[in-house]
């Protein structure tokens, strides 16, 4: 019998590989979302010293970011008007990927709260290990720096979006985990999207790119929604947010809603300017180009939108 243990390169997962090596052959399954900052060949090794016999770390990161952020960026899932949505939005992918993998076979899931690869580790944020429910004390934060670190060098973007989807940062085309990243380096070097919350224990969090595209996102949608629309929507992205976060991804009231989101995209096209500075992401502008279709040029290329039908590797796109 084979055993497939969710190992994310902490303590918990490295000390169940070991046991249940005692009793049987272990396959470790890492599952990479985007955190950046893990050195993949020595966790490989670290499962394979353990005891496993065989450890394998899944590269989801385009895949979490086209399937599961833009969703939560289009849907503007923000958790009770306070903060994004993070582990509940990777769990979901992380699970797909452990079933694929197991084929039938018996998954271990060790409670890990300090795993390199755990799913509150991702591209579009992570949660705060801190055992301080003091919320004056401050805690260790890693994507974002201090509001202070910049205060002199406030920092000023402009973010394109064609139907709903971040497509370029500058004027240089970005895919959409590019988008998540090179806004959360530029937006979190000002201390922007922490989030401290102390309403039923105490709960940190960071998203700084997450934060800066939704915060975009939302006020292009204010500027080329119609107004009905723009309302019923609101109701829309708050059951999406509050299904997603109870652990319903795979509900079937998830993709009407993903489907109604995405149609009401079609006119979310155009530019947002936003000035990074003192904590804060403020927009200073918007214009949008409703109804425009746009290709997308190869990364690295100088933006610029074009009129025809719409790209095939669109995010949006659905085939027919």
């Amino acid at each position: 019998m084979t055993v497939v243990v969710a190992y994310a390169g902490g303590p918990a997962g490295s000390a169940a590989i070991t046991r249940l090596a005692r009793e049987t052959d272990v396959v470790a399954v890492a599952v990479d979302l985007g955190a950046g900052d893990v050195d993949l060949a020595a966790l490989r090794e670290r499962a394979l010293g353990c005891g496993a016999a065989e450890a394998i770390v899944v590269d989801a990161r385009a895949e979490f970011a086209d399937e599961h952020c833009l969703p939560a960026l289009q849907a503007n899932a923000v958790l009770f008007d306070r903060y994004p949505l993070v582990g509940s939005l990777a769990r979901p992918l992380v699970e797909k990927h452990l079933a694929l993998i197991a084929d039938g076979a018996e998954i271990h899931r060790p409670r890990e709260t300090r795993g390199l690869l755990s799913p509150d580790r991702t591209l579009w944020g992570r949660a705060v290990d801190t055992t301080d429910p003091d919320p004056w004390h401050r805690p260790v934060y890693s994507y974002t720096e201090d509001v202070a670190a910049n205060i002199d060098a406030p920092d000023e973007v402009v973010v394109t979006f064609d139907r709903g989807v971040p497509v370029a940062v500058d004027g240089e085309t970005v895919s959409v985990a590019e988008a998540v990243l090179r806004l959360g380096h530029r937006a979190g070097a000002h201390g922007v999207g922490r989030f401290d919350l102390a309403t039923d224990g105490r709960a940190v969090y960071e998203a700084p790119g997450a934060w800066a595209l939704i915060t975009a996102h939302r006020e292009l949608e204010n500027l080329t929604l119609e107004a009905d629309l723009a309302r019923f929507k609101q109701s829309v992205d708050r059951r999406w947010t509050e299904l997603v976060h109870d652990g319903l991804w795979t509900s079937p009231l998830r993709e009407p809603l993903d489907a109604f989101v995405r149609h009401a995209q079609e006119h979310v096209c155009g530019d947002v300017r936003m000035v990074f500075h003192g904590g804060a992401a403020v927009v200073t502008g918007r214009r949008g180009e409703a109804g425009r279709a746009r290709h997308l040029r190869p990364v690295g290329r100088r933006y610029r939108p074009l009129t025809g039908r719409e790209h095939p590797d669109h995010p949006n796109h659905r085939a027919s």
